[in-house]
């Protein structure tokens, strides 16, 4: 596994601010157009996908990749979805890596000079299963950029099937109202269930695994339960419940019911799912910090020239690189952990 590079706190936050406004500038000019078509698009969203959630089959010792955006990178910091799974799975020592990235789309996925591809991360971690989460970032653009929105996620599919055929397509969860000063995003999601609708048709053509996250809690009617801090951005509770909506749709209901209800920080009242998820939480900390480190353009950027990137001693030796594999036990070592705990619960 490779060392990789991290998006700033101060980015993070930036585009968190960005997305906001321009969703409050969008939502106003969009209202009249949606509320023309509210009825129709309404009906439209209620069909039932143009296939059912086919039954995801995981091996021993699959590594399952994470691949998405905002949605997908914060799901790594909470830890409930892999927690779910990691329970379900137990017997099959699982490993999952988190590759989200904050704003990426089907459309981009921007990187600092020298970062490996996603294809490239994908074959050294040894990606075996891949689960894909795009669409709603870029739904708020609106339906003009749904032909787009496929042909790009056709192109990604493409990509990430030279790794491995077997593919899972999540469909966004909801937006919402944002309250106070904040837009109401609510009225987005007639343009997201066609998105959604859009990666029904994607798996159902692909005869791929479909995880219709955004069926499940509501669709276009979406109400309750509330899922994010400002209409957008998930919160912790929202994760859980996003990931109890996943395990429903895969046929393992009766796990996320054992974790019991999250409270607002997300907590499960099962002390022993609780306490598998923290440790799910230190490692997905320490893949973190592996394959996104603070410092890339000295680890594999446009600085690996300067001496503060090479040894004081011999310049010919780069001491970077090596320190960086020292990761590499220590997530083993969370990940021994994690079955050990899987193992124990009922």
């Amino acid at each position: 596994m490779p060392p990789y590079s991290l998006c700033p706190v101060w980015r993070r936050l930036f585009f968190r601010q960005a997305c906001l406004l321009v969703c409050g500038l969008t939502a106003a000019a969009a209202t009249a157009v949606q509320e023309q078509s509210l009825s129709a698009d309404h009906t439209a969203a209620a069909r039932p996908g143009p296939v059912a959630d086919a039954r995801l089959v995981l091996e021993r010792g699959d590594v399952v990749a994470f691949v998405g955006g905002a949605d997908v990178e914060s799901a790594r910091q909470e830890g409930h979805l892999e927690a779910l799974l990691a329970a379900r799975y137990r017997e099959f020592e699982l490993r999952f890596r988190n590759f989200g990235w904050e704003g990426d789309t089907v459309h981009a996925r921007p990187r600092d000079v020298n970062f490996p591809s996603l294809r490239e991360h994908l074959r050294r971690a040894g990606a075996t299963a891949i689960v894909l989460q795009f669409g709603r970032t870029e739904a708020l653009g609106g339906r003009d950029g749904l032909a787009g929105f496929v042909t790009d996620y056709e192109r990604l599919l493409d990509e990430c099937a030279q790794q491995t055929p077997r593919l899972v397509l999540v469909t966004p969860p909801p937006l919402e109202k944002g309250g106070g000063l904040l837009p109401d995003l609510s009225l987005r999601n007639v343009d997201l269930a066609e998105y959604a609708d859009a990666i029904r048709r994607l798996a159902h053509r692909r005869n791929l695994v479909l995880v219709d996250v955004f069926a499940d809690l509501g669709g276009a009617n979406h109400h309750e339960p509330r899922l994010t801090a400002d209409g957008l951005q998930l919160s912790a509770r929202g994760q859980a419940l996003v990931a109890r909506a996943f395990a429903r749709r895969l046929g393992f209901s009766k796990v996320a019911d054992a974790a019991g209800e999250p409270d607002e920080q997300g907590v499960w009242p099962n002390v022993g799912y609780e306490r598998l998820r923290r440790v799910i939480v230190a490692k997905n900390r320490l893949w973190f910090q592996y394959w996104r480190p603070q410092n890339w353009a000295f680890l594999g950027g446009d600085r690996t020239e300067q001496p503060s990137s090479r040894d004081h001693r011999d310049a010919k030796l780069r001491w970077f690189p090596t320190e960086m594999e020292k990761f590499v036990p220590l997530i083993e070592a969370k990940e021994r952990e994690i079955a050990g705990l899987a193992a124990k619960l009922p």
